[in-house]
């Protein structure tokens, strides 16, 4: 397909009207929804409500906010400058939708500068836009991913304007760390890659300075990355290299196990197949996805509170990889054939991805009818189901959908995120064993006991008789019921929709 492969000139899809219009495309999904369908966005968006709560606001009893220095800012600095025009949801609404746009718009401005004419697997790159870890919330990391392959095509498009690059470098930089370390820090990845790979023999004194001397600009990345050193300290840094192999198999893991592998599969099938008819990394490539890749087994699983460190990093490993391979070398049949397919399962794959956000929407107006019957300034104890192995392939996304009850009927819930190093948000009410997340979220039967990264499940029949009902106005159960024999006489329905259903909690002197 001459849309994504050319023999001569550039493919069609790299031209720049091209670009935008595929950028714009990509947030498509995003359109039929107003709170991202995202696992961890209602979790921000929570968040955010005790944030820009004004003084006077009852959340100030529930909880502490305290703004200071991290690695992990993006989308709250964003949220504090946009919600006096927006609001909170509509500006965390913007923050998501902006990633897959400058995903897809940074990608193929690196493409269009590295593999202008060879980029027959781009369409298989795209798939990994919509990936696991952005698909699970994990927006600061994402957004500046994002904005790391746009930076990355900026530094390669102002190479000959060094004094402009450095002061555009000195300042976008290290505002890209003090968004998100992890994200940012693939920036400086990528550059070093590519100034190494045009240096040659980079190793040695001469090619050290002279690497030196070209990424000076991105000295300054160390105020953010040392600012926040005096702070909190996070909890201990863990590797799980088995996890690593789940990451790769659950890159595309979105609403079906059987249909995802296949994508993935097929994805590597091209990199393999391409490699075997004469197709290589294009220059100027080939350290950046190397480097890449190494970086994803050296990281660890747990760094400093964050997990998940090490899966974030494989979907822009194998994007690069894809986009980047140069399929010049390969006859014009056998590379049309994979533009081809490779676009007709990225059409497919996004309307299973838009249909799904629809769902999502439905299903997220359907539990929040809950909220109509909660009181402002409640206490509300949230139960959710989380399901495990095969079965929890499809992610139904409502793990932190009770923080919306912050944001709704400013409550206390206790699925907020409060690890020191991480988040600026402290809980003041902390029932024990319920204060934070994840004591909300409840196993299935089959599925108690403790994780490979040392949580541990409970049923509801283990944890009803712990609940702290004499400290909470409500208890909120999401997908899950009571079990037979263990009503509390507290507890009053007010409200059911399937398996969810809210309770008032009466005063014990009250039954």
């Amino acid at each position: 397909m001459s849309f994504f492969s050319a023999q001569t000139g550039k493919s069609a899809a790299l031209r720049w009207r091209w670009i935008l219009l595929l950028s714009l495309l990509s947030i498509l999904p995003f359109l039929f929804v107003q709170v991202p369908p995202l696992v961890d966005v209602p979790g921000h968006i929570g968040r955010f409500a005790v944030q820009l709560a004004p003084a006077e606001s009852i959340l100030h009893r529930y909880f502490v906010f305290t703004w200071r220095p991290t690695l992990n800012l993006g989308a709250d600095l964003i949220v504090q400058a946009l919600h006096p025009l927006l609001g909170p949801v509509a500006a965390m609404w913007l923050v998501c939708a902006a990633v897959p746009a400058l995903t897809v718009l940074g990608l193929l401005a690196v493409t269009r500068r590295l593999n202008p004419q060879g980029a027959a697997a781009l369409p298989f790159a795209l798939l990994f836009v919509y990936n696991d870890s952005f698909l699970w919330g994990f927006v600061n990391y994402a957004l500046s991913a994002a904005l790391s392959l746009c930076g990355w095509a900026l530094w390669m498009a102002l190479e000959r304007r060094n004094a402009l690059r450095a002061l555009v470098f000195a300042l976008f930089a290290p505002a890209l760390f003090l968004g998100h370390g992890e994200g940012g820090a693939l920036l400086l990845l990528w550059v070093v890659a590519w100034e190494a790979e045009r240096i040659g023999r980079w190793w040695q004194p001469r090619g050290l300075a002279t690497l030196a001397a070209r990424l000076w600009p991105f000295v300054f990345v160390a105020v953010p990355v040392v600012l926040p050193a005096s702070g909190e300290k996070g909890g201990k840094t863990v590797w799980d290299f088995p996890g690593k192999i789940d990451a790769l198999f659950n890159m595309l893991r979105d609403q079906n196990m059987a249909f995802d592998l296949a994508s993935l599969g097929a994805a590597f099938a091209v990199l393999l197949y391409g490699r075997l008819r004469g197709a290589r990394l294009a220059t100027g490539a080939r350290l950046a996805v190397w480097a890449s890749f190494a970086l994803f087994l050296a990281a660890p699983y747990q760094l400093s509170g964050t997990a998940n460190v090490d899966a974030r990093l494989i979907a822009h490993t194998v994007m690069l990889a894809l986009a980047l391979q140069d399929w010049r070398a390969v006859q014009r049949r056998p590379r049309a054939w994979v533009a081809a397919a490779g676009v007709a399962l990225l059409v497919l794959r996004f309307g299973v991805t838009t249909a799904s956000f629809v769902g999502y929407g439905q299903r997220y107006h359907r539990e929040l009818q809950a909220l109509d019957h909660v009181a402002h300034g409640s206490r509300v104890l949230n139960l959710t189901l989380a399901d495990c192995g095969v079965r929890a392939w499809r992610n139904p996304r409502i793990t932190h959908l009770a923080n919306l009850a912050t944001l709704e009927r400013d409550a206390w819930v206790n699925a907020h995120w409060a690890v020191k190093s991480v988040h600026l948000l402290e809980s003041r009410l902390a029932p024990l064993g319920f204060a934070t997340d994840p004591s909300q979220i409840v196993s299935p039967p089959d599925c108690v006991g403790t994780t490979g990264a040392g949580r541990e499940r409970r049923s509801i029949a283990q944890l009803a008789p712990t609940l702290p009902l004499d400290q909470v106005d409500y208890l909120w159960l999401i997908d899950v019921r009571l079990p037979p024999g263990q009503v509390d006489p507290r507890l009053v329905p007010v409200w059911h929709a399937g398996n969810s259903a809210l309770y008032a909690v009466r005063p014990r002197d009250a039954t």
